[in-house]
């Protein structure tokens, strides 16, 4: 195989690969790139197990077809750091010879029968398509509540991916909290709804950056994947096999308290009370009279206490309740609006997070179980109940 490298659009196609690749720093076959050229076109390949990308390599000139398994380490800083704006690239007999200007290097290449068969979307069934940055919010927004690690149960760090009544349903829990996105797309198919693991889904993200966001994505799924499927790129993510809990279930259908406030005020004054309370018991309470004001406060034994009040609009009944300030930010601070809801069931129910003039997404928070009576004595509990 010989190849003519343009390195600005070449570095873009190999960085996409590169991502899909499993630890850059590893010596073994999933550290590597899997380049296949013919005189059309040059294709790139990579794996981690759990997921894997196919590209199409733009800046590439075929001068000799062929196949090759390139590694990561080493050869992709050489690609990166090569002093000419076009290189030269030639493989043989597991050898390669980069030359760039007056310079050369040699390195060597993996076996190309030892990497692994990918999976391919030609037989998988169409689930949705939308675009890009559709894609990207509804991801981010959807799978706030998902635990980062490998969780057990296995739905506890993955995202539930439902089509239903022409919308893209993304939910995700940890059981002390839950989020909802909606998203409009393009096109979709009652399809069978999925789970992805979170790992997958932060290298969908990862990927989706370095995609015009303005791109159709295609999405499709057969038993054992989920194929995200835009212009020259198609990454697999495999699914994870186990029930992901009937959450609609638990969704309110009607509240006893309602309240609108400014979201930047409403975050400022979260983020002030934690700085109280998150070495101690991570709490902030919240009273909402009918006065229109909502006081947040937290109090730090042997430390001190936060008060702050916030003007807003209260409906119903007063409530008075707590929960741990960085689900509560987090929740707030995912709105893309300039005005928070927050609706209540009572001091003992959850919290639902929502915009004022939309429900395209919600996060549901359930409360940290304390009494007034206990706050008032400074003995504040960190425990909680679960959402699910």
């Amino acid at each position: 195989m010989k190849i003519s490298v343009n390195k600005e659009i070449f570095l873009k196609s190999w960085g996409l690969a590169e991502r899909g690749a499993g630890a850059s720093g590893a010596m073994n076959i999933y550290s590597t790139v899997r380049m296949r050229a013919d005189m059309d076109e040059v294709e790139l390949q990579a794996t981690d197990i759990r997921t894997s990308v196919i590209c199409k390599a733009g800046g590439v000139t075929v001068i000799e077809p062929g196949e090759a398994v390139i590694p990561i380490k080493g050869v992709s800083d050489l690609f990166k750091k090569a002093g000419a704006s076009d290189f030269m690239i030639q493989i043989d007999g597991g050898q390669a010879v980069m030359t760039s200007g007056k310079s050369r290097y040699k390195f060597a290449t993996y076996p190309t029968g030892d990497f692994p068969k990918l999976p391919a979307s030609s037989g998988a069934g169409f689930f949705c398509s939308m675009p890009v940055s559709a894609l990207i919010s509804a991801i981010e927004k959807g799978t706030l509540c998902a635990s980062s690690g490998d969780e057990y149960p296995q739905y506890l760090s993955s995202a539930y991916f439902e089509m239903a009544q022409g919308v893209l349903n993304i939910v995700s829990t940890d059981k002390r909290r839950l989020a909802l996105c909606k998203a409009e797309v393009t096109e979709g198919s009652e399809s069978d709804p999925m789970l992805l693991p979170m790992k997958g889904l932060k290298e969908l993200q990862r990927v989706l950056g370095m995609i015009d966001s303005g791109q159709e994505m295609k999405i499709s799924c057969d038993d054992a994947q989920a194929y995200f499927i835009a212009e020259g790129v198609e990454l697999a993510v495999r699914k994870v096999e186990t029930k992901f809990p009937a959450y609609a279930k638990i969704l309110p259908t009607s509240h006893k308290t309602s309240a609108d406030i400014d979201k930047s005020s409403l975050i400022s004054a979260i983020e002030r009370v934690d700085v109280v309370v998150r070495d101690y018991n991570k709490t902030v309470l919240v009273n909402l009279d009918l006065n229109g004001e909502c006081t947040l406060s937290g109090i730090a034994q042997e430390f001190g206490e936060a008060v702050e009040h916030i003007q807003c609009n209260v409906e119903g009944e007063p409530v008075f309740i707590g929960f741990n300030t960085r689900f509560f930010y987090d929740a707030v601070k995912a709105l893309d609006g300039p005005m928070a809801r927050l609706v209540f069931n009572g001091s003992e129910g959850h919290m639902v997070v929502r915009l004022a003039n939309s429900d395209n997404f919600l996060c549901l928070v359930a409360p940290v179980e304390l009494s007034k009576e206990e706050m008032e004595a400074r003995d504040i509990s960190d425990g909680g109940v679960d959402v699910l």
